[in-house]
């Protein structure tokens, strides 16, 4: 059961109401990390497409440094546009390609 959409707090990121959120750590895990935020599922995808632990780890570990990426302000202003309840799929881009 979903709660009401006036009780749900809005995606930091995206700002469409976080109905399927995700803990993003600001730092990753694996590089000592223990903060985290709660982003949408759809915004915690598209931040791991786009930036690599170690560029989370070095530049990228407020809000707002994650919205002034100019790639990642590309996806987080298509994902405010769609629908909060559905999924928005997410391809890695072409400067981070996949791990070996």
């Amino acid at each position: 059961m979903r709660p009401e959409p006036a009780s749900i707090e809005p995606c930091p990121l995206c700002e469409r109401p976080n109905l399927n959120p995700s803990d993003h750590h600001l730092v990753p895990r694996s590089r000592g990390g223990k903060l985290t935020l709660a982003i949408c599922r759809d915004c915690h995808h598209a931040v791991h497409a786009v930036l690599t632990n170690k560029e989370l780890e070095a530049r990228y570990h407020t809000v707002a440094e994650l919205v002034a990426h100019p790639e990642l302000a590309k996806m987080i202003a298509f994902i405010a546009r769609q629908d909060p309840g559905g999924r928005v799929r997410m391809r890695r881009t072409k400067s981070r390609p996949r791990r070996p």
